[in-house]
């Protein structure tokens, strides 16, 4: 995942995020997004996302906050209806839609 998150960044364009996104996919997007947070922008494409957990919508959420403070773009795009639904049961709207 770190991979291909650093190329997507590197050439602009959206990354894709994992169409389940539960507790094992928490600690490697994490690393995945640190990696990305030095170059910025960062761009993540929800589309393919079929289920979401409190994890790693906390880790987005993480993320965003830590881009956004240090100037960088943190871009969720394309959200899926289930990823939106997550992201709405957690309250966590507000500190993700940034610049979507």
């Amino acid at each position: 995942m770190t991979e291909d998150m650093t190329k997507a960044a590197a050439t602009g364009e959206a990354y894709r995020l994992a169409p389940v996104l539960d507790l094992a996919a928490a600690e490697p997007l994490a690393t995945a997004l640190r990696a990305m947070l030095p170059d910025g922008p960062i761009r993540l494409d929800g589309e393919a996302v079929e289920r979401a957990t409190t994890p790693c919508i906390q880790v987005l959420a993480a993320a965003a906050a830590t881009a956004r403070a240090r100037g960088i773009v943190f871009r969720l795009e394309n959200v899926s209806a289930a990823m939106a639904d997550a992201i709405e049961d957690l309250g966590l709207r507000r500190a993700l839609e940034g610049e979507r």
